[in-house]
């Protein structure tokens, strides 16, 4: 009698790993930057390293106006212009002594930048360089040029077709090795000119400050620890654990991207593992009812 009741057990705990394998799956995607894609080009463990209780998803600006000081907004790969609630919203987010961190490199950075009256602006073209970790030569080097914050504590960032920046107070540059590369050949022509590039810049609007960095895939799975000597983990550690509140921005995001099952299951992701746990507990708990009333 107690093997079948062991078996029942056994049975109902393989029951609800297979339902919270299913929903992961569901729930998943391959959209590049997308918080629920685990593949290469996601950023799943970005949003699965962030403390729940530390960091706010901010979905209209209104949430916002919260905030006095000392918090921190980051947008990663904004994709669409935005609203002139948003830019306003952005700037006096700046303007109360927050600090909001733009990462895009041919998205609509530009826009935001234009809206909240920055001066720095974000070139067109890919960086490429001949220092570089792998053949290909959008895998720029990229090195710390001044000892302030957020990157006191890295030395070296490998970055992934970064953009060029002007303006602002640049914080980390590329070696002299490096050139626009205008035609897309990867190789430098007799019309493109080598020398360093900044690709993390820093600029003060109000009593807040805003820092761009040009290679939002810092942020995805691939490119936060590429391991070697690059410090791209401790970039990415030291903006999300730094004192004061952690906000996301899912306005503009692509890091809120979804399709199919996973766009479904994303207006329920808050109450979806319970779902599931629950209906596995309740299977269970039927399944052993059951079988002790036959018995």
């Amino acid at each position: 009698m107690s093997g079948i009741r062991a078996a029942f057990w056994i049975a109902g705990a393989v029951l609800l790993a297979a339902l919270l394998v299913l929903s992961a799956h569901l729930a998943g995607n391959t959209l590049e930057f997308s918080q629920y894609n685990a593949g290469w080009n996601g950023t799943s463990q970005f949003f699965s390293g962030l403390d729940r209780h530390h960091a706010t998803m901010i979905d209209s600006p209104s949430q916002l106006g919260a905030y006095r000081k000392e918090a921190l907004l980051l947008i990663i790969a904004p994709q669409r212009t935005p609203t002139s609630g948003e830019t306003a919203a952005y700037r006096a987010f700046l303007e109360r002594g927050n600090t909001i961190v733009l990462a895009d490199d041919f998205g609509s950075g530009n826009r935001i930048l234009r809206g909240i009256g920055s001066r720095i602006l974000i070139l067109e073209g890919n960086l490429s360089s001949i220092d570089r970790e792998y053949a290909d030569s959008y895998t720029v080097a990229a090195y710390r040029v001044t000892n302030e914050s957020p990157v006191n504590s890295v030395s070296m960032l490998l970055l992934n077709r970064p953009a060029p920046l002007e303006g602002g107070t640049p914080l980390v540059m590329t070696s002299i090795m490096s050139w626009v590369d205008a035609n897309g050949d990867r190789r430098i022509n007799s019309d493109e000119v080598m020398g360093k590039f900044a690709v993390i810049a820093k600029d003060e609007i109000g009593s807040g400050e805003l820092v761009v960095i040009s290679d939002p895939s810092i942020f995805i799975n691939s490119m936060q620890d590429p391991g070697g000597a690059w410090d791209n983990q401790y970039l990415v550690r030291d903006l999300t654990t730094r004192d004061g509140p952690l906000l996301v921005d899912q306005m503009n995001s692509r890091t809120r991207d979804a399709e199919g099952m996973s766009e479904i299951l994303h207006v329920t992701k808050t109450i979806l593992p319970v779902q599931v746990m629950f209906l596995g507990v309740l299977m269970l708990a039927v399944a052993v009812a059951w079988r002790k009333r036959l018995l």
